[in-house]
């Protein structure tokens, strides 16, 4: 199945790597949901079609990367490793700060919370670069250019003036297309969508929005990684049946102190003649050669 730092390569690509691998793969490019052959009750997917920042976007950029499904969230992850790799502790420049339009429309007042998003993160990822240096050099999946940081984030010419963009221009007017396209069953709205897409929790609620409360979903254990933090919780179905989340967590991640790494989930199905069995949920960690049962949850379908 996809996830959000593999969502350009192709079917074809991972086969190549891996001849025979089972790939669970949607229409769009980048996304895709697993349901054993079965199991029609189980889903298993990355998670990252939910958030504003991380699902692919066919629809941004077309003109300067045709053919590009590549979200913002690709750019903040470039901007990422860039911080990693200088170990900056103090970034050299500030973004400029913006005020909402006074017209207060739809549109500018998600653009504007579009801004505050990446005014939040920017801060947390210091890099030694101005911002208005051009040095993301891209050459993927459409792009061809080197863009800088003011390029990515929302700006206004005048105070309580239009917000406006160069790279995901409109953005925040085509989430409900994307969605579509992304086949995301319960659309979130768009000023939710944008003002939880650095929030864990909000991403683990997908799986009662989508799943568990969607009176069109028969999903009892939905599986979920993107966030990098493992879990497992129980819930009622919209129908009252137990059902069962878990998030699969991380196998490397030095940016999270305190959370565990090698995380993965294990799931064993009932008996289907044995009415007392049920279908077993592990969440496991493996460190220093051992592995460790972290929770587990059963149901009975």
């Amino acid at each position: 199945m996809p996830g959000n730092h593999d969502l350009t390569i192709t079917a074809e690509s991972f086969a190549s790597i891996l001849p025979g691998i089972n790939q669970a793969r949607d229409v769009q490019l980048g996304v895709g949901t697993y349901s054993p052959v079965g199991y029609p009750q189980i889903a298993i997917e990355h998670g990252h079609r939910y958030n504003f920042f991380c699902a692919p976007d066919p629809i941004s950029n077309q003109t300067v990367a045709p053919g590009s499904i590549l979200p913002p969230g690709y750019f903040f992850t470039r901007l990422a490793a860039l911080h990693v790799l200088q170990n900056c502790h103090a970034s050299a420049d500030i973004l400029p700060v913006i005020t909402p339009n006074s017209s207060g429309n739809a549109s500018q007042n998600a653009a504007y919370l579009y801004w505050q998003v990446w005014h939040s993160l920017i801060p947390a990822i210091p890099i030694e670069n101005m911002f208005d240096e051009t040095m993301l050099v891209t050459n993927i999946n459409g792009f061809s250019g080197t863009h800088s940081v003011n390029e990515l984030v929302p700006f206004q010419l005048t105070p309580a003036g239009n917000i406006e963009m160069n790279l995901f221009q409109g953005i925040q007017d085509t989430w409900e297309q994307r969605q579509t396209l992304n086949q995301v069953p319960i659309p979130i709205p768009v000023e939710q969508a944008i003002a939880n897409s650095n929030d864990d929790n909000f991403t683990d609620q997908q799986a009662l929005t989508q799943y568990f409360m969607n009176p069109a979903s028969n999903k009892r254990i939905v599986v979920f990684g993107h966030t990098h933090k493992a879990k497992i919780s129980t819930h009622s179905s919209y129908n009252g049946q137990k059902s069962i989340y878990a998030n699969s967590g991380v196998w490397i991640d030095h940016a999270r102190p305190g959370w565990t790494t090698r995380n993965f989930v294990v799931i064993t199905p009932q008996n289907a003649t044995d009415v007392s069995s049920q279908t077993a949920v592990k969440l496991y960690n493996f460190e220093g050669e051992v592995v460790t049962q972290m929770n587990a949850e059963s149901v009975r379908f």
